[in-house]
């Protein structure tokens, strides 16, 4: 029975990993636009030992042979790092409709956050980086032809393993050399799907089924949802008020708005921070403070800044969630005693201005990336997809681990260019990126990636 008990929860969760994703179906838009319109979507290809590059993306332009448009004009700071294995929308705007062959992208003020090595015990060291150019050219491999009232999208990837210089032992040196890989998507794409947007809750229009969103830096975002979106727990339109913190998976709108999969109210608290935990303390038992590297934050909070490490006291916080995963086996998955090294958490709570705190209330472990090599033989085949093997993940997971990550899967795990576990048993060397919630091992007291969807890499 317990065995029963155990896979069904499993079950569970992975359909919880998958959804998360969210696929979304595109409805035509009510108001359609007199000029055509694009968006644009980021993502990383990661550099092991870099924990956070936040850098500003001044601005996006797409060229031809006669004229250059703008797609982004507001400068927008983004974690590439945070992006492993996931999607956020970087902006939208319309543009004359044509055809399209590169896009011209200015960055500025890169910060790198790291995990360095050379310290006993290793600690997160912070570099301001110098970028060799800031104004990039990227060429597309196909054109991006933008129709008359349509919409079209870009993917942008900032592989940060080709552009960050590291020394011979590894570690980075702050020295970016930016290598951007742009691709023209269309909106029902698997790249053009948004699944990490998250921002404050702004206003609710029941009558017209939809909210907005603030994003940090000031971009507000129309959510539409319609009847297959998902509310977590009890939310719907009618419950929903200022001020909350929601986090939305879906498909970009030919008006700019998302249409939603998934609505998730994170919290109805004024301020949040979210990034990984890098210290948790004690280590075992009922956690008592945490060291967040901050990914983001809203409100700006100057004392907090994003790409550095900060010590939390979460004594008192007794408000525990899993990324849409909200019934009673919430807290047997993840509770105080379940904090891990390397979870990306959302951590909801007050901010005082007068006195500089943030004061935690609520924790919810979130989705996130491992990317690493195929330990051969560990390969693990129970039934089907059902199952694990191991991953060895240089630098950070590795480290702490001492060896290769466990990762569990299930027959509703993805698999994406391998025939399930079957194909990796047989495939020889191959390099993953996983995608899932990173659990505490109760009997180890070591991190597990319990997959929703597992990649082979070229």
């Amino acid at each position: 029975m317990k065995r029963f008990l155990l896979f069904a929860m499993f079950s569970a969760l992975l359909s919880i990993l998958i959804g998360c994703g969210g696929t979304g179906s595109s409805q035509p838009s009510t108001n359609p636009s007199p000029t055509a319109a694009v968006f644009i979507t980021g993502e990383d290809a990661p550099l092991p030992s870099v924990l956070a590059f936040n850098v500003t993306v001044n601005s996006i332009t797409l060229n031809n042979s006669s004229t250059s448009v703008s797609v982004l004009s507001t400068p927008t700071t983004v974690d590439f790092a945070r992006l492993l294995g996931l999607r956020t929308l970087l902006g939208f705007n319309s543009v004359p409709p044509g055809t399209y062959t590169s896009a011209t992208i200015n960055l500025s003020a890169p910060l790198i956050s790291y995990l360095d090595l050379t310290t006993t015990p290793p600690s997160v060291g912070t570099i301001n980086g110098t970028l060799t150019n800031s104004t990039v050219t990227v060429a597309f491999s196909q054109p991006l032809v933008v129709g008359s009232n349509g919409l079209a999208g870009l993917h942008m990837e900032f592989d940060l393993r080709q552009s960050l210089q590291a020394d011979g032992t590894g570690q980075v040196t702050g020295v970016v050399n930016p290598q951007i890989d742009l691709k023209p998507v269309m909106a029902s794409d698997p790249d053009a799907q948004i699944t990490d947007l998250r921002g404050g809750l702004v206003s609710v229009n029941v009558a017209g089924s939809s909210f907005v969103i603030q994003r940090p830096g000031g971009h507000q975002v129309t959510i539409v949802v319609n009847s297959q979106t998902r509310f977590n727990g009890s939310w719907n339109l009618s419950n929903m008020a200022p001020p909350a913190f929601v986090e939305v998976d879906g498909t970009v709108q030919a008006d700019g708005g998302v249409l939603a999969s998934g609505v998730e109210v994170l919290a109805t608290t004024h301020a949040f921070l979210s990034g990984r935990i890098v210290n948790v303390n004690p280590s075992i038992g009922p956690a008592q403070a945490i060291t967040l590297l901050v990914g983001e934050e809203m409100p700006d909070i100057p004392s907090l800044p994003g790409g550095f490490p900060v010590t939390l006291d979460v004594s008192q916080v007794t408000d525990y969630q899993v990324c849409f995963f909200d019934n009673w086996f919430t807290n047997v998955l993840f509770n105080n005693s379940s904090l891990v090294v390397g979870q990306r958490v959302f951590v909801g709570g007050t901010f005082d201005s007068t006195s500089n705190t943030f004061v935690p209330q609520k924790i919810s472990l979130r989705r996130q990336g491992v990317e690493g090599d195929l330990v051969q033989g560990s390969v693990n085949i129970i039934s089907g997809n059902r199952g694990s093997f191991q991953v060895q993940n240089n630098l950070l997971v590795g480290y702490l681990l001492s060896g290769p990550l466990t990762v569990q899967t299930g027959n509703v795990t993805l698999f994406v260019n391998v025939n399930g576990l079957a194909g990796l048993q047989s495939g020889g060397a191959m390099k993953l990126r996983v995608h899932g919630l990173m659990l505490k091992d109760s009997m180890t007291g070591k991190p597990q990636l319990w997959a929703g969807r597992v990649r082979v890499l070229p």
